[in-house]
C-alpha cells in the first residue's frame, strides 16, 4: 500500500513529459498544415520577389512571368497535396517523421510531375530522358530547402511551448536562410557566361551584393539574438547553424569576387616611385639611399 501510494507521489510530483504526437486534433492538426503550406509560398513567392528586384526593373512585363510561374507550379501543387495528406493521415505519427515525409515529398513531387509531363514522350525518350531533366531538379533542389526552411518556422509557431521571442526567431531564421540562396543566385547571374566571355561586374552588382548581405547577416543575427532569448536548445542550435552557412556563403560568392582578397604587393622593380628607375648619380630619388 505504501509503495503504491509513493508512486502515485513520485508521479504527482514528475508528471510525464509531453510528446510530440498528442491525441490528434483535426483542428491542431489542420491549423499546423495551413502554417506550414502558407509559410512555403509567402517564402517561394518573397524569393521570387526579390530576384524579380534585382534582375528587372519595374514595371517590366517580363517580371510578371516568374510570378504566374510560381503561382501554377504543379511541382508545389503535387507537394501540397502530398503534405495535406501526410498530416492528416498519419494521425499517430510523431511530428519529427511527418515532418521528415513532408521534407522527402519534394522530390516525389518533381519525380510524379515528370513523369505524368512525359507520357507523350515516353516512347520516344524513355523514362531516363525523361527525369534526367537538369532544370526541374534544381528547382526541386530550391524548393527543398524552401520547405526546410518553413519547417524551421512553422515549429517555432505552433510549439506547445510557443513565445513571442521562437516565433520572431524562426522567421528571421527562414528570412535568413531564403535570403542565403538568393545570394547564391545573384553570384551565379553575376558571373555565369557562355562560352568562356569575361563577365562584366558593374557597379549595379557590386551594390546589389552589399544589400543582400547585408539583409541576409542582419535576419540570421536576430535570428540567433531572439533564439537565445526564447531558450530553446533546438532552435539555437539551427540559428547557429544556419547562421554560420550565411556568413561562409556570403564570404564564398562576393562581388567583386577580390572584394575580401588584399592587393597584391607591387612586384620587384615595379616603378612605383622609388628604387625602381635608372640611377643617374647622387641626389637621383631613383639611386638607393638617395
Amino acid at each position: 500500500m505504501s509503495e503504491a501510494l509513493s508512486n502515485a507521489h513520485d508521479a504527482g510530483a514528475h508528471p510525464p513529459i509531453a510528446e510530440d504526437h498528442p491525441a490528434f486534433e483535426l483542428r491542431g492538426r489542420a491549423t499546423e498544415t495551413l502554417v506550414l503550406v502558407a509559410s512555403v509560398v509567402v517564402l517561394r513567392l518573397v524569393g521570387v520577389l526579390l530576384l524579380l528586384v534585382s534582375s528587372y526593373e519595374f514595371g517590366s512585363f517580363d517580371a510578371l512571368l516568374p510570378l504566374l510561374a510560381l503561382v501554377a507550379d504543379p511541382n508545389l501543387l503535387v507537394w501540397i497535396g502530398l503534405t495535406a495528406a501526410v498530416q492528416l493521415g498519419l494521425r499517430g505519427m510523431r511530428r519529427s517523421g511527418r515532418w521528415a515525409l513532408i521534407l522527402l515529398a519534394v522530390p516525389v513531387a518533381v519525380f510524379l510531375v515528370s513523369l505524368v509531363r512525359g507520357i507523350p514522350n515516353l516512347a520516344s525518350a524513355g523514362i531516363v530522358g525523361i527525369l534526367g531533366n537538369a532544370v526541374g531538379w534544381i528547382d526541386a533542389g530550391i524548393l527543398m530547402a524552401v520547405v526546410a526552411l518553413g519547417l524551421v518556422f512553422t515549429a517555432a509557431f505552433v510549439s506547445h511551448e510557443r513565445q513571442r521571442s521562437a516565433s520572431i526567431a524562426g522567421g528571421l531564421l527562414a528570412v535568413g536562410g531564403l535570403l542565403t540562396l538568393v545570394l547564391l543566385w545573384q553570384a551565379f547571374e553575376t558571373y555565369f557566361t557562355l562560352f568562356g566571355s569575361q563577365p562584366v561586374v558593374t557597379p549595379a552588382d557590386e551594390d546589389r551584393y552589399v544589400v543582400t548581405a547585408a539583409l541576409t547577416l542582419g535576419a540570421l543575427v536576430g535570428a540567433i539574438v531572439f533564439a537565445a532569448i526564447s531558450r530553446r536548445r533546438a532552435l539555437i542550435v539551427t540559428a547557429c547553424i544556419v547562421g554560420c552557412l550565411g556568413v561562409v556563403v556570403a564570404l564564398a560568392v562576393p562581388v567583386p569576387a577580390d572584394r575580401f582578397i588584399p592587393p597584391p604587393p607591387p612586384a620587384p622593380g615595379d616603378d612605383g616611385g622609388g628604387g625602381g628607375g635608372s640611377c643617374y648619380g647622387p641626389g637621383d630619388p631613383n639611386c638607393v639611399g638617395g
